[in-house]
């Protein structure tokens, strides 16, 4: 066996060094996720962070003149991916593809069939409601046909194309995760699965592990009676609260959600509300917990409508559900299979023609979801009586989904509702509200008189 000699192992360490620093970083960006065969990182992975690398970059390199949202994206080039969240799915027969379900129904004739497919969260700490960046890779491409269908070539063979809103002129964002399904699936399992601390991405969120015994909505209402306040008819002056969160689905849940819910119901009751004046719609419902299921917009609408009818004092609504198309609530997604009904979404605009007649004297209304401030809008515009509104979106219209939650749970019977929204506003950024012909300073959650803080407001 031939030897080194001690001039050619000076010649051969800068190579040798170099070697092992690309081994170093491929270890560093695979960040445990790496498969072994011998000590080397397999190929199919290292395809795989090839693709990601590709969606990362052209996510960052995204024209901002085409975005609707042009502050936004120019905040994504400066975030670093440890902040981001990586999902993906893999095909796992070449003639097995994927499909991609885009939730709202205008966007069901959009055909993508894909080997693979990513989505970035760039702002996983957001609700739901916020830009995810999906791609579809197709395998065993020609870099022609590649470039000719505005995609991005990658590792001598495979395309990456942006999915795209294809309804607008302009690139319009895709805010909720697709559900990614192989074509042979007749069940629409979703494969699209966050992948923890992948390439040098953040951990996943904690969500929900959540079940319900429900096919469709008809099932799900057999075992829920009609909404009817006891109250209604024989004592109107007492106040009566609806509480909305529904999730969509398990990826797009977080447990926090359905404490700050059982929070805030309880905080409600400790102000003075019954509790049989307390309706809470929460995901697929939950007898134990008191929970209506928030599968259907109908039943929801009816329920404002009736709370309006029955209490001449007090109405305390809380919207804390993902969004979609800038003014939509997404309710459960009862199906399990990413199409979003037209009954399972709730336009804000159904809900302020409630609100705008309604008979209850004091309208508080609790927004705290991406796109609040659209909300906040329409009850300016429509000049709703009565109604004192707060949301949560930032400068860039999206929200955390729970820090303006906290403050309601904390509020007590003494704290005047503008002291609450004075005290959310100075520690929360992005809290817009307004308030239509009341008087935010003269009483509390419950409709009760209240001792304010700002005593010069007051005056």
């Amino acid at each position: 066996m031939q030897t080194l000699r001690p001039l050619d192992l000076h010649l051969a360490m800068p190579m040798i060094l170099f070697l092992l620093y690309l081994t170093a970083m491929d270890i560093q960006r695979l960040d445990g996720a790496a498969i072994w065969n011998n000590n080397t990182i397999s190929t199919t992975k290292l395809k795989q962070l090839k693709w990601i690398d590709a969606s990362l970059e052209w996510t960052r390199r995204r024209n901002c003149s085409n975005e609707l949202n042009q502050q936004l994206c120019r905040h994504i080039s400066n975030r670093d991916k440890t902040q981001m969240n990586i999902y993906m799915a893999v095909s796992k027969h070449k003639k097995d593809k994927l499909k991609i379900i885009l939730s709202e129904k205008i966007f069901r004739k959009q055909k993508y069939v894909a080997d693979a497919v990513i989505a970035i969260d760039v702002f996983p700490e957001l609700a739901f409601g916020h830009p995810v960046y999906v791609y579809a890779v197709k395998r065993s491409q020609n870099r022609d046909k590649c470039q000719e269908r505005l995609g991005k070539y990658v590792d001598n063979e495979d395309c990456i194309f942006a999915v795209k809103l294809f309804h607008h002129k302009i690139d319009s964002m895709i805010e909720t995760l697709p559900r990614v399904y192989a074509g042979s699936d007749n069940s629409y399992k979703q494969m699209l699965t966050c992948q923890s601390e992948m390439a040098g991405f953040a951990s996943c969120q904690s969500r929900m592990n959540y079940h319900h015994k429900w096919n469709n909505v008809a099932s799900a209402m057999q075992s829920y009676p009609p909404i009817k306040f006891k109250s209604c008819g024989t004592n109107k002056t007492e106040s009566i609260a609806i509480l909305i969160s529904g999730f969509w689905n398990n990826q797009m849940s977080s447990p926090r959600y359905q404490d700050n819910i059982i929070k805030l119901r309880n905080n409600l009751l400790n102000l003075g509300y019954r509790k049989d004046n307390i309706i809470t719609f929460f995901a697929g419902g939950d007898k134990q917990l008191d929970f209506i299921p928030a599968v259907m917009d109908l039943q929801i609408v009816r329920s404002i409508r009736e709370a309006c009818k029955c209490s001449s004092r007090s109405l305390f609504l809380y919207l804390n559900s993902p969004t979609v198309n800038f003014n939509k609530l997404l309710l459960l997604d009862i199906e399990n299979n990413g199409f979003a009904e037209y009954y399972q979404t709730l336009p804000y605009k159904q809900i302020v023609n409630e609100l705008r007649r309604c008979s209850a004297k004091n309208k508080i209304i609790v927004v705290d979801q991406s796109h609040s401030n659209q909300f906040v809008n329409k009850i300016k515009d429509q000049h709703v009586k009565g109604a004192i509104v707060v949301g949560s979106a930032d400068f860039m219209n999206y929200s955390y989904g729970y820090k303006l939650t906290r403050h309601f749970i904390q509020a007590h019977s003494s704290h005047c509702i503008g002291d609450i929204i004075n005290e959310a506003a100075n520690s929360t950024n992005g809290v817009t509200h307004i308030a239509e012909d009341a008087k935010p300073f003269e009483y509390n959650l419950y409709g009760s008189n209240c001792i304010t803080k700002s005593l010069e407001t007051k005056k």
